[in-house]
């Protein structure tokens, strides 16, 4: 358990999992505290869950624009003792690590995107929607009905039913299942997408970048990965194959080996 003060001056929290060299987590949601991530499958780091601005244990601020977020990043780089860090995004939380990439180049050693949150990006006028995509992957599968239905009706005013999250998850197990049950955010995030972070922004991002994406992510799609890397001057991608948006759930091996992957990049 560590404690730090945000840019904003209040108190944020984050939970300390693992060993081997340090990898700074910041969560999606967005406003979801970092424990939903677990231990990405087993990934052989000490792996730093951060709790953002309100989330968790974490007091809230004024602001929780992705922008300022990132701003944390570097009062949590600081509070550690660290020179550079090697940080970690999954979902919505990739942005407030691009965007302190971005800002402090010299402060960051390697870059993970875990099935990245696409909203910044603008859909292509060729590209699949969300509705189109889980039909064509998931229209065979038993589970199909029920989520679908699920899907139809949310409102998108809360958290999902967890009725449609196999869809999100691509696959219906016990661990899924388990996994969905967790809260999913809390109140007061509203603002987080109000930063804004242009492609020129991103070109001063030298360091190795690895977007991780799966192959049956409705949320991140398929375009997104391919954009994402595009706007980066040093960036790959890794597919998971039949991979949803929280791929150490469904594939922990495939996972903790991609992120083992990207975090061995000169």
């Amino acid at each position: 358990m560590g404690v730090f003060r945000s840019a904003a001056g209040t108190e944020l929290h984050y939970e300390l999992r693992g060993d081997g060299p340090l990898l700074v987590c910041q969560p999606g949601g967005p406003g979801r505290p970092g424990g939903y991530l677990d231990d990405l499958g087993g990934v052989h780091r000490t792996l730093l869950l951060l709790d953002p601005r309100g989330a968790g244990r974490s007091e809230p601020a004024p602001s929780h624009a992705f922008t300022d977020l990132a701003e944390d990043l570097e009062r949590l780089r600081l509070a550690l003792g660290e020179d550079r860090l090697d940080l970690l995004g999954h979902s919505a939380g990739a942005w407030p690590v691009l965007a302190y990439a971005a800002r402090y180049p010299s402060r960051v050693s390697r870059l993970v995107l875990l099935t990245p949150s696409r909203r910044p990006i603008p859909l292509g006028a060729d590209e699949p929607n969300q509705d189109v995509l889980v039909k064509r992957w998931f229209s065979a599968e038993p589970w199909y009905p029920a989520a679908k239905a699920a899907w139809d009706a949310d409102t998108d005013d809360g958290d999902p039913d967890p009725a449609l999250m196999p869809l999100v998850y691509g696959a219906d197990t016990p661990a899924v299942r388990e996994h969905a049950r967790r809260p999913e955010v809390v109140a007061g995030h509203e603002d987080f997408w109000s930063g804004t972070l242009d492609p020129g922004d991103l070109a001063a991002v030298g360091v190795p970048v690895t977007i991780i994406a799966g192959d049956r992510d409705v949320v991140t799609g398929l375009a997104a990965p391919h954009v994402l890397a595009d706007w980066l001057p040093n960036a790959s991608i890794i597919w998971l194959p039949d991979a949803g948006h929280f791929p150490w759930v469904t594939d922990p091996e495939g996972t903790r080996a991609a992120i083992d992957e990207a975090l061995s990049q000169p």
